[in-house]
């Protein structure tokens, strides 16, 4: 999933006019590059659905492709800026912090380069990697929590798009640091980091029932008590996940298509998306609505789509935060079903 390091000798020279800016619901400032999101419109590093970023540089991350952008020649890279004066993302993640570090400051992120697609890969694929990729995706994404070391330094910031902007500016200006003393921030990763590690250890050896389905790339995962997500996508070896949650005798279904069938992929081969909604209305005719849930799914399209048993809600993207219910079908019979609708599509 991560790029080839080429060379450095093609890496030429930085381009300084780039300025940081943010893309949020105030128009972005002009004429800009926008790297890892998109805008509507001038040049884009992305590996987004409908990206702009060309073949050459393309990779499986956009912290990747930013590497490969900052290694070409500088012609290339001049031309396909044009009048660019401001680099920007419209939303604020780990593969963001990467990208943008990468064109702003692209000799620091050579000396990184391997961490930062390690944290990229943790946080937009939601899968273990490495502890220290872990723990600089969380870094990143709880940087102004009240538990952050640095927390202070966001506390009066009340507009998200500036909340953005200003997080990434210190990241910007002091992300090195921040790389190279990874402990000074365990306070944000580290009791996360602790149950991840366990409940991995323990599925592998055996505290899961795990049933792959490998020729229509589908698991199914049966536990008791609650699984973390990146546990779950680690163990799954798959990219279309069910997690059954045997919870003291009541069972709480959650499927989910993990989001490298989603972004714009160059060494994985996910399977296509599937729409999850006539699935659910068969899951429906076998268990009608009860105790304030029943069976939804959402759209395809959605970075990652889930089919659940519980209270119908829309869930923001990267959060895990819909309320299940207990259902009354089967491991068996749902599971059975994930298996038939994914062969009538095979």
């Amino acid at each position: 999933m991560f790029s080839p390091n080429d060379s450095d000798d093609a890496y030429d020279s930085p381009l300084p006019r780039l300025q940081l800016a943010y893309a949020g619901a105030t128009e972005a400032p002009e004429p800009h590059l926008s790297v890892d999101g998109m805008t509507p419109r001038g040049p884009n590093l992305s590996h987004w659905p409908g990206n702009r970023t060309p073949p050459q540089w393309r990779a499986d991350l956009s912290t990747g492709i930013a590497l490969r952008f900052a290694r070409a020649p500088e012609a290339d890279r001049e031309a396909f800026l044009g009048e660019a004066r401001h680099v920007v993302n419209d939303h604020y993640d780990t593969d963001g912090f990467g990208s943008l570090l990468t064109v702003l400051e692209p000799e620091l992120a050579f000396r990184h380069e391997e961490l930062l697609l390690a944290a990229a890969a943790v946080g937009d694929f939601g899968c273990w990697v490495t502890w220290r990729g872990f723990a600089i995706d969380r870094i990143v994404k709880r940087l102004a929590d009240p538990d952050s070391p640095v927390g202070g330094a966001f506390r009066d910031i009340s507009d998200p798009d500036d909340l953005s902007l200003r997080r990434y500016q210190w990241l910007m200006e002091r992300g090195e640091s921040m790389l190279q003393h990874i402990g000074s921030y365990r306070a944000i990763y580290e009791e996360e980091m602790a149950l991840v590690q366990a409940e991995i250890d323990k599925g592998l050896r055996g505290a899961l029932d795990l049933k792959r389905f490998a020729s229509l790339g589908f698991s199914a995962i049966l536990s008791s008590g609650p699984r973390h997500r990146m546990t779950l996508n680690t163990l799954a070896a798959a990219y279309r996940v069910l997690h059954a949650n045997d919870d003291n005798g009541e069972c709480y279904f959650r499927y989910h298509d993990r989001t490298e069938s989603w972004f714009d992929m160059v060494s994985v081969l996910a399977p296509p998306r599937r729409d999850l909604r006539p699935l659910a209305d068969k899951l429906c005719d076998l268990e009608p609505a009860h105790d304030g849930g029943s069976w939804q799914a959402d759209e395809p399209m959605t970075p990652i789509p889930e089919l659940y048993f519980g209270v119908p809600c829309e869930q923001e993207y990267g959060e895990i935060t819909r309320e299940l219910r207990p259902s009354k079908l089967s491991v068996e019979q749902v599971t059975g079903a994930f298996v038939e609708f994914f062969s009538a599509g095979a």
